[in-house]
């Protein structure tokens, strides 16, 4: 589609004006690759920029393992993400770590881009929960039971390249797991978890749960996307759904047909669900290989957007579309901010 000026004009004025959120990202461990790779100052020099153009207030990121690290290398390389994720925030007065609802506030009120710290996947945790009380003291505010893997608390469902089918739900310490976190006020994310284990969350979650990263199962099938009955629950749980741009779960690769698609997911969720129930949660990948990559190999464009900065023009696309301003606002950060004053310490 071609994005008409107006309302290109329309969303700078909203992402500069009103609180943007991006729900999931695998901010740790980029920095960690960077810093890995011999850099210094990474947010400043990859992602401050393109952050302040695109507006974001907050930043959601994962803790992400890759297999070859798990089991016996897991906590070490999640504490190093943890660890240069906190060194790059101190370094960085344009940032901020949330870890309360007062932090988000001022992130907001003092112009900061605030970052949320979440577990994607627990696997390096095993059954010893006393580590979740040592997680949430250095700022982890949230966890998924697994990523799209079989870990002591839950089944994955298949990555996002992939189409199987994977059964089994949350084992004995995976409801043990849902406990624990919600006594410490962790919030859970279900955007990688399997359809069984879904249903068991549904069961025994008490508090808001949320899908960071995840779209609509009706719109693209994929087992990583939403069926609209998993939608609905997650909804009436007083949950948000983040839209992923990943070119697996959208359906599309970049371009004009992505951007239309991606707008048909965010729609058909909002017509679901309530627009209050949806935002973004893009997953950019292609940083992260690129990261990996040593910074040297191009782009090999998972990600049906960008980056950050070109988020405007789904804004702009979904305003062209017909989604009222209102809820659009709610879309681009509003709804995420709402969740986490709900479901952050107070």
């Amino acid at each position: 589609m071609q994005i008409q000026e107006q309302y290109m004009e329309q969303a700078r004025r909203l992402h500069q004006t009103c609180p943007v959120a991006d729900a999931h990202l695998d901010l740790a461990g980029e920095l960690l690759l960077h810093v890995n790779n011999g850099e210094r100052e990474v947010l400043r020099r990859h992602y401050l920029d393109e952050l302040r153009e695109g507006g974001f207030n907050l930043i959601v990121s994962s803790v992400y393992l890759e297999n070859e690290y798990l089991p016996e290398m897991g906590l070490r390389k999640a504490l190093d993400q943890i660890g240069v994720l906190l060194e790059e925030l101190d370094q960085n007065e344009e940032f901020l770590l949330v870890k309360n609802v007062r932090d988000l506030d001022r992130a907001l009120e003092e112009d900061r881009i605030g970052v949320l710290l979440y577990l994607e996947g627990m696997d390096f945790i095993g059954t010893d929960f006393r580590l979740l009380r040592t997680l949430w003291e250095v700022g982890v505010r949230g966890a998924s039971l697994t990523w799209s893997r079989r870990n002591a608390l839950a089944s994955g469902c298949c990555v996002a390249s992939k189409r199987i089918p994977v059964p089994g739900g949350l084992t004995d310490e995976g409801v043990e797991a849902v406990r624990r976190m919600e006594e410490l006020g962790m919030f859970l994310d279900v955007s990688h978890l399997n359809d069984d284990g879904f249903e068991d969350v549904c069961a025994v979650a008490s508090r808001p749960f949320a899908a960071t990263h995840s779209n609509s199962r009706t719109i693209y099938f994929n087992y990583r996307n939403l069926t609209d009955e998993q939608m609905q629950k997650l909804a009436a749980q007083g949950g948000v759904i983040g839209l992923n741009g990943c070119r697996f779960l959208v359906g599309r690769d970049q371009g004009e047909e992505a951007l239309d698609w991606l707008c048909s997911h965010l729609e058909y969720m909002a017509a679901s669900v309530g627009a209050d129930k949806v935002g973004y949660g893009f997953d950019f990948c292609d940083a992260y290989d690129d990261a990996r990559a040593g910074g040297t190999r191009k782009k090999n464009h998972n990600d049906c957007l960008v980056s950050h900065c070109h988020v405007p023009e789904l804004t702009a696309a979904l305003l062209q579309r017909g989604m009222p301003e209102e809820d659009v606002k709610g879309v681009i950060g509003g709804n995420w901010i709402r969740y986490f004053r709900q479901v952050l310490p107070k």
